[in-house]
């Protein structure tokens, strides 16, 4: 694939929670809303949907779980208004994962949204132990701009 290229990767479809609030639509079009606007942006190189959303398990009151690779975490923790351009913010949090940092951020009418940042190194192979439990219990790539997050899938899944 070129320098720069983006690949799109299937839509998540699984069947999630369906309820009456209609949470599993409303998750759904938030997980749409985050991949289109990642896949404008040339400093994401890969998005991953992570967790229950991913492997299908989400239930009402699931947070949703994004693991976004940038050439410059930095720019997305020190200023956070990008979070915006998903829904109204009631509050939102930084977690520290080690490798990843985290922004939790509550939307009005929404759901909880953990968006993990971390460098374009998260997926190198070899596979660090903290990326390969977080790809093994539940992930679906929602695209990747270098190919590096299938390898790293490839490896953890013993297809390499």
């Amino acid at each position: 694939m070129q320098q720069g290229a983006r690949r799109k990767l299937a839509t998540v479809t699984e069947d999630r929670t369906s309820s009456i609030d209609g949470s599993a639509a409303i998750a759904d079009s938030l997980i749409g809303k985050v991949r289109s606007w990642a896949e404008l942006r040339d400093d994401i190189r890969v998005l991953v949907l992570v967790g229950s959303h991913a492997r299908g398990a989400a239930r009402a009151d699931s947070d949703i779980d994004f693991v976004l690779t940038c050439s410059n975490p930095l720019q997305y923790l020190n200023n956070a208004s990008w979070l915006s351009m998903f829904g109204e913010i009631m509050s939102f949090s930084f977690e520290d994962w080690g490798k990843v940092q985290s922004v939790r951020v509550f939307y009005r009418n929404g759901p909880e949204v953990e968006f993990g940042i971390t460098g374009v190194d998260w997926a190198a192979v070899p596979v660090d132990d903290g990326t390969a439990s977080v790809l093994r219990t539940g992930s679906s790539v929602l695209f990747d701009g270098d190919g590096q997050i299938e390898a790293a899938l490839r490896v953890v899944h013993g297809a390499a």
